[in-house]
Order: C-alpha cells, then structure tokens, then sequence
C-alpha cells in the first residue's frame, strides 16, 4: 500500500512540474516551431529583453500588484483587528460581505465594475486596475490575517496594557511584531492573486495599461512563440528566488526562538 502511495504521489510530482520543465527547455531551442528542437540558443532571452511591448505591460503589472497587495494588506489587517479585538455588531455579515468576491465569478465582478466605472465617469487606467485588484485580493489578506490574529493571546494586550504601553503602542510594538509572518503572507499572496489576473483586468484596464497576462494572451491567439518560454523561465526563476528568501529568513526567525513582545 505504501508503494501504491508513493507512485501515485511521484506521478502527481511529474504531472505538475513536466510542463515547467519544458517551458525551460524550449526557452533555449533554436527551432521558431515547438514541436522540433534544433539545439540550444539565448536569442530569445535576447529578443525578450528588446521586447518594448512585454517590457511595459510587466512593468504595469509590477506596479498594480505592488499597490493592490499593500492596500489589500493594510484593509485587511486593520479589518481583522478590528473584528477579532472587539465585539463589533454584525461582524458576520461585515465578514461575509468582505469574503463576497471570493463566490461571485471574475467576470460578474469585471462587468460590474466596468458598469460602475462607466456611470461615474471614471476612465480606465492605473487607479481602476487596482482598485479592480483590490476588490479581488482582499478576502484573501483578510482570511489570512483574522486567521493569525484569531491565535494571538489577549492577554498580551492587557498585560501591554498593564505596563504604561498606550494602545497605539500595543499595536505596533506588540501585535504588528507577531503578524509579520503572516503579513508578509497576505501581501505575497495579495501580489500573486493580482499579477496573474486576467478576466478583472480585461474590464479594467485601459489604453497604455495592459497587463503581463493579458499582452501574452493575446499573443498566444497568433501562437505559441520560443520568446514566451523565455519569459516563463524568468518568472519562474524569480519566483524560486522569492521563496527561498522568505524560507530563509522564516527559518531563521525559528531558530532565533519567539519575538519577546516590547511594552
């Protein structure tokens, strides 16, 4: 039976990381075509980094990922103290009404808030492509932190409290100290969920703010090109980068031993 498991979870291994593997390898053929390899080559890296288009529509989605994660970050951790350290009437339905977006389907949120923007008057650009985001990432940051102050003990506060410590410095000489784990995870998870978004984007964005996912969308409707592999390769290089740095830098915050909260 163990045997059994353990083929079955190889297979599951192989199944998710086969197409990675040859994303990177195709990155480097010198066949235009992706059924053929004609040996390896770093044309298309070069030819990617003179990519004006792909350039600027990363870029966008650097800074709208960027903005949405720290926004959904900060509304969610100011919502989850406040729903987790004081008995606010209806924080069920506050909560519902936050996790909302995470049931309703992209594509009726995209319309509604192209609908609302069109009303209003507000054109589509930077500001709509992150609130959009915002929208879409914040159940997610506020999941994450109502879960991580839910374990927090109580009594720290009041025993801050008890040391001369006002409530702003309870707040973030002791609570903020003990979420950073957890902040840091909302704001990765935030960053995630809005960079690889298309279908809010696609209603969201405007002349001049495509994003990464949607320019290679619809590069793709004219066909695969070796310049995508490249792009994927670096992607998910950078990604591969980003966890091992925060799985160093939370391994080594296990080894230091607990925060020793400051009043």
């Amino acid at each position: 039976m163990d045997r059994i498991i353990s083929w079955i979870a190889g297979a599951v291994f192989v199944f998710l990381y086969i197409p990675i593997a040859a994303v990177i390898v195709y990155s480097f053929n010198a066949s235009e075509v992706g059924y053929r390899f004609d040996g390896l080559t770093l044309r298309w890296y070069a030819e990617l980094f003179g990519d004006r288009m792909l350039g600027d529509a990363l870029r966008t989605s650097l800074v709208v990922g960027l903005a949405a994660a720290v926004l959904s970050t900060i509304i969610g951790l100011l919502s989850a103290y406040g729903l987790v350290r004081f008995r606010v009437r209806g924080r069920a339905v506050f909560l519902a009404a936050i996790l909302i977006p995470l049931i309703v389907p992209e594509i009726v949120l995209g319309v509604s808030l192209l609908t609302i923007f069109s009303s209003a008057g507000i054109p589509t650009g930077y500001a709509t492509l992150i609130l959009g985001h915002v929208v879409i990432t914040l159940p997610l940051s506020t999941l994450v932190l109502v879960g991580a102050m839910s374990t927090l003990d109580p009594s720290l506060g009041e025993a801050a409290a008890d040391l001369g410590a006002s409530p702003w410095q309870t707040f973030a000489r002791v609570i903020l100290p003990l979420l950073r784990p957890s902040l840091m995870a909302a704001f990765l998870l935030s960053f995630a969920t809005s960079f690889s978004n298309i279908v809010v984007s696609t209603f969201t964005s405007g002349v001049g703010t495509t994003t990464l996912p949607l320019r290679i969308y619809s590069t793709l409707r004219t066909g695969l090109t070796p310049e995508l592999n490249a792009l994927g390769t670096l992607l998910v290089l950078a990604t591969l980068g980003l966890i091992l740095v925060v799985g160093v830098s939370q391994m080594r915050r296990i080894l230091a031993g607990p925060p020793t909260p400051a009043a």
